[in-house]
Order: structure tokens, then sequence, then C-alpha cells
């Protein structure tokens, strides 16, 4: 075993130095450990190593923006849901798929008459609205909290490798051993991005939460049941079933 020590700022790019073995060699296992206050973006390396496959969820999520900012259910256009996955999935990413669906529940309750639907099937639907509000509201704190205070999810796979330690594989190889690059910055900058896009989703927040509400409550929050309607009815002397009723 030869082990040697060689000072080399780690910046933006780093590729550590690599000795020349001067034969060729097999089964050669390179591994990089790395600072956890750095934020890795992207690796390079021959052979079996390590991916971020957090660029290919981007994609996914832009396509995705996309198509969801086409749609008049809600008030969110392609910004607006680009940046709300872009936060989301650097830090939770199964919040995604239930702010998607809260929000989009709520659009449905906008076009909603509750005249149209059973007073019990209404009243149901509004339980699962608020309670569906709630889990989404407590997921969106907590990535917040992750994306302030946690590390950044992407997603690093391959060679069992990880966010700080990157590992490389190579069957045959040499007399130089090989050669592997990683793309980082400091972990402020992930801080930094992420306190301001928890500010962007507290005051886009309140708009989306305003438009909900108009939509849970109007134009009512609750529907008596046709038992508890046709006792109102009756108390006004109003026609129930074809008969007139008069509670003197």
């Amino acid at each position: 075993e030869v082990t040697w020590r060689e000072p080399q700022t780690l910046g933006l790019g780093y590729a550590p130095a690599l000795a020349d073995l001067r034969s060729p060699a097999v089964n050669l296992n390179t591994m990089l450990s790395l600072p956890a206050d750095r934020w890795v973006l992207w690796t390079w390396g021959p052979g079996v190593g390590p991916a971020v496959l957090f660029w290919g969820v981007l994609l996914v999520l832009i396509g995705l923006a996309a198509g969801l900012g086409r749609s008049h259910l809600t008030p969110l256009r392609f910004h607006d849901w680009l940046l709300l996955g872009i936060g989301l999935i650097l830090a939770q990413v199964w919040v995604v798929l239930l702010v998607i669906g809260w929000l989009f529940a709520l659009g449905l309750r906008h076009r909603l008459n509750p005249q149209d639907v059973e007073p019990w099937r209404f009243n149901l639907t509004q339980m699962g609205l608020i309670m569906l509000t709630l889990l989404a509201l407590g997921g969106l704190v907590g990535a917040v909290q992750q994306g302030l205070l946690g590390a950044p999810a992407m997603q690093i796979l391959g060679n069992e490798s990880t966010a700080t330690r990157l590992n490389w594989y190579q069957d045959r190889g040499g007399p130089t051993l090989p050669h592997v690059w990683v793309l980082s910055v400091p972990m402020w900058v992930y801080r930094a991005l992420m306190l301001a896009w928890a500010l962007w989703l507290a005051m886009r927040l309140l708009d989306w939460l305003r438009w909900g509400w108009e939509g849970l409550s109007k134009p009512m929050l609750w529907r008596e049941t046709r038992l508890a309607e046709s006792k109102a009815a009756a108390a006004k002397g109003e026609t129930v079933g074809g008969e007139m009723r008069l509670d003197l």
C-alpha cells in the first residue's frame, strides 16, 4: 500500500492527481471522498461510476410543468410549477405529487355545484379537501425545513456512491489510473437558493390559499342534509315534496 498527500484546492471543478503505474492494471477502484459542505452537481469518470440523476428528473419536471401550466384548473402557470417542483425535488420528492393533487382538487371544487350532488357527498368532499389541504401544507413546511437544514436530494446513484463518497470501477486500465472529475459548489450556495425559494413560496402560497378558500367556501362551505333542509323549509312555510306545510 502506497500513500501520499498532495495539497490541492477543492474548487468548482476538481480532478485528483493520478499516479502513473507504468504498467497495465485490472480491477481499478477509484473512491473520492468529499466533505459534507460541498454540493455535488455533476460527476464524470470512465467505467462504472456515480450518476447525478437530478438533471434527468429536472427534464421530466420541465415537461410536466409545461403541461400543468396549460391547465386552467389552477392559477399556477409554467414558471410557478417549475419553481415549485425544483424546490420540492431538491428537498422531498414525494411532496410534488401531493401538492399537485391538492391544487387540482381545489380547482375541481371551483367547478363543483353543490346542488348537483347529494348533501352527504358534498360534505364528504369538503372534509376530504380540508384534510388534503392540511397534509399538503405539512408537506410544504417539511420540504422548506429539509431544504434549509438538510442536504440536497441530487439522487446520486451508481456503484454504491453517495453525495459525499463517489466510487468508480474499471476492469482494465493503465498505465495511468482512471481520470475522474467532479463539479461541486459550497453548501452555502444551496442554502441561499433554498432560502430565496422559501421566501417565494411563502408569498405565492398566500395567493394560492386565498384562491383555494374562495373555491372551498362558495357558494357554501357546508350543506345541510335533506331532512334538515325539509324542516327548515317547512318552518318558513315553503312547499316540500309538493305539499304546503306551515308550522304555527
